[in-house]
């Protein structure tokens, strides 16, 4: 099965996340592309920051290019239509500005490469995806990035690919280590019982702190944000609270004073995956003294791509990089773009 069987159509709005630079975002996308075209599926890209350039302005390596068809939608900036790219034709121009002009949708002319840009907020990129499927395209592509992973939230994706490399670590088996835990915080289990769910959106919505307690009812606790709060929801605790409700993001020493001060069994919400940023090590640690945290909205991990080069000149056997990845993340397909894409058994 080729990667484009399992996003579409099942995903109209797919992100691709790299877990590093040049993990191979860019070849992953390029692929996409190409499967799509060759099955005739009209699509549309966007990026979080700015994709398609041949040098990276930060690292001065260079990058794969983004190659198109005629009739492919894209957002790009004002500054980034050049002659020596495909010729776009403007079909809506935004108010979202960037240091490089005004982001602007449009449809691409004739074969050829293009630079695509975007918002970084992810309720903007949310409506222009949906705005460039007023124009036709039946799969939007976010370019994301590790970052910028509001890309990969459930509000704004159906689906995403996480794309990983050697670029992450030299050592493969570390490479293996790393890109599980992001797996892992992409993977936080939803909470099952849909009345706190309702309630959990409810409060993360208003943009606020809340502990659910046994009867349902809400307490909420004056926190600008759950950033650094962790002792003022610590001192909120009683043995009714079943549930504390970030609207924020998750981090350790928010969930350390929290699980520390409990005086019941408790469960931790955050709005999806997106939202947690424990290292590895921290959050091993964290359960070990009692955590049980729990998301809104689950991510739905579609594939891992895998690129054994790096630019630093080093690189993996990619058969086997491969086969250890695979074995490492058994319930989720897996694929070397750089040896085309396919299913190799899926």
């Amino acid at each position: 099965m080729k990667l484009i069987d399992l996003i579409y159509p099942n995903n109209r709005i797919v992100s691709i996340v790299g877990t590093s630079k040049n993990a191979g975002k860019t070849v992953t996308l390029n692929e996409i592309i190409l499967q799509a075209g060759d099955k005739g599926i009209p699509i549309a890209l966007i990026s979080t920051g700015r994709d398609g350039e041949r040098r990276d302005v930060l690292t001065e390596t260079e990058k794969p290019p983004v190659f198109v068809h005629r009739g492919t939608i894209i957002t790009t900036v004002e500054n980034a239509i050049k002659p020596e790219y495909a010729g776009i034709e403007i079909y809506s121009v935004t108010d979202y500005n960037t240091p490089m002009g005004r982001v602007v949708i449009g449809r691409v002319v004739e074969d050829g490469y293009v630079e695509i840009s975007g918002p970084y907020s992810s309720r903007t990129i949310k409506g222009m995806c949906e705005e460039m499927m007023t124009f036709g395209a039946e799969l939007v592509l976010i370019d994301g990035s590790l970052d910028r992973r509001a890309s990969a939230a459930p509000f704004v994706s159906d689906g995403t690919i996480l794309a990983t490399g050697a670029a992450l670590a030299r050592s493969q088996d570390l490479v293996i280590d790393k890109t599980m835990h992001i797996i892992n915080t992409y993977s936080i289990p939803q909470v099952d019982r849909g009345e706190i769910r309702d309630l959990a959106e409810s409060i993360i919505e208003e943009g606020r702190t809340g502990l659910i307690n046994e009867d349902l009812s809400i307490t909420y606790v004056d926190t600008l944000t759950s950033l650094r709060s962790g002792s003022l929801i610590a001192q909120a605790l009683t043995e009714d609270t079943r549930y504390v409700v970030l609207s924020g993001s998750a981090t350790v020493d928010t969930l350390k004073d929290i699980v520390q001060n409990k005086k019941s069994e408790i469960t931790i919400l955050v709005k999806d995956g997106t939202r947690v940023f424990i290292p590895q090590r921290e959050l091993h640690l964290l359960q070990k003294m009692g955590l049980n945290l729990n998301v809104v909205d689950a991510i739905n991990i579609i594939a891992v791509t895998v690129n054994p080069y790096s630019p630093e000149g080093y690189y993996f056997d990619s058969a086997a990089f491969l086969e250890n990845m695979r074995k490492a993340i058994p319930d989720i397909p897996v694929y070397d773009v750089m040896q085309g894409g396919d299913g190799y058994g899926y």
